[in-house]
């Protein structure tokens, strides 16, 4: 009862009925991915974490005698009347239920985040013994993913297009030549205790940045003023000095940070992939405990990869991690290149501006009647 009380007090409110848009996005926190993309002055957004309600639909979903905000979310959508829905939370269940209940609608969606399978990711699907049952009640007419390894699995359970799209914000970013120093994404969670591999991990990336004479970044997560206090005191407790931190921002030029870095390090983060698909030289170590289901999140669980390789690490020890970033280090940048396209299967594509993307949903959205040319930037 007081969880219901509280998201009524902090909701925004709308009394009229939702202005009729042909394109609708669904979920306002896509609104940055889908800006790198559309004319967000062009197209309307729906709110689906209950923090702007509109009261008109409510009272026209309770005549109906129907009291699901999934029911909600329907006559919003059927308000707006859209031809084209799309999101950037390609996690949400859902979404992919809603073409069931408006057939005529086409349902797009952009991957938002790198999928491990891992405890809480929508590919824990992927273990249930009758995954085809969701085929009948899970579709999305086109699936913009970062890679051909998440297309397939997408394609286990949803019916429905994929298309090899990469990231939209990774796209949206050229790529900067000039690089210096380490870079290490943090992955401090608020949720949980910091792992003790965590703390492993920063000291000795700290130490091998001090042995070759690099400068160490920290990549901050967290955009709430409290939290990056609390992220930027974590890291000072463990380094000390000699080490700059980057705090999270809208400002912030994070693929920047990244390019003009000699060495990403990441845990597995999206930034971690999609600095893959940019071609930096970037390390991914775990830094989660290697049992299940943690292990389902790490590097090559999927594709059956060993423990560790040129640039992944599942286990943390000093010699190890010294090994992996000095494999790195001393590499040329053109036999980097070449090497890490025998992984482009699972990391991330790159298509700069998000080019070839438009030309093909634009292709899409013709043979389903409808001109997207003028929302497209």
């Amino acid at each position: 009862m007081l969880r219901y009380l509280k998201i009524l007090f902090e909701a925004g409110y709308d009394f009229l009925p939702p202005k009729k848009n042909e394109v609708l996005v669904y979920d306002y926190h896509s609104k940055d991915a889908v800006s790198k993309i559309l004319k967000t002055q062009k197209i309307s957004f729906l709110s689906t974490r209950k923090e702007r309600i509109n009261l008109y639909v409510v009272f026209k979903t309770f005549l109906e005698l129907k009291f699901k905000y999934f029911d909600y979310i329907i006559n919003f959508i059927k308000f707006v009347n859209p031809k084209i829905l799309i999101t950037s939370i390609d996690n949400n269940k859902e979404f992919y239920r809603i073409k069931n209940f408006i057939p005529h609608l086409t349902t797009i969606f952009f991957q938002g985040g790198h999928r491990t399978g891992g405890n809480g990711d929508i590919f824990q699907i992927l273990e249930e013994k009758n995954i085809g049952k969701y085929k009948k009640k899970y579709q999305v007419d086109l699936m913009c993913v970062f890679n051909q390894m998440t297309s397939n699995f997408y394609k286990k359970f949803i019916s429905g297009n994929t298309y090899v799209s990469g990231s939209i914000k990774n796209n949206f970013e050229k790529i900067n030549k000039k690089k210096e120093g380490v870079i290490l994404v943090s992955v401090l969670s608020l949720n949980r205790k910091p792992f003790k591999k965590e703390r492993q991990l920063i000291k000795i990336v700290k130490k091998y940045c001090e042995e070759k004479r690099l400068r160490l970044k920290i990549l901050g997560r967290f955009k709430n003023n409290s939290d990056k206090k609390f992220e930027k005191s974590y890291f000072s407790n463990i380094l000390n000095k000699n080490f700059t931190f980057i705090e999270n921002s809208k400002k912030r030029k994070t693929y920047q940070l990244l390019d003009r870095s000699e060495i990403v390090v990441s845990s597995g983060s999206t930034l971690g992939l999609e600095s893959l698909g940019r071609q930096n030289k970037t390390a991914i170590i775990q830094v989660l405990p290697n049992k299940y289901p943690y292990k389902k999140s790490f590097w090559g669980y999927f594709t059956k990869r060993k423990e560790s390789g040129f640039f992944w690490l599942n286990d943390i020890s000093e010699k190890k991690v010294f090994k992996t970033l000095n494999n790195l280090k001393l590499i040329s940048d053109f036999k980097w290149k070449n090497k890490i396209k025998n992984y482009k299967f699972e990391t991330c594509d790159y298509d700069y501006k998000n080019l070839k993307l438009k030309n093909m949903i634009e292709k899409f959205c013709k043979k389903q009647n409808f001109n997207l040319k003028p929302f497209l930037k």
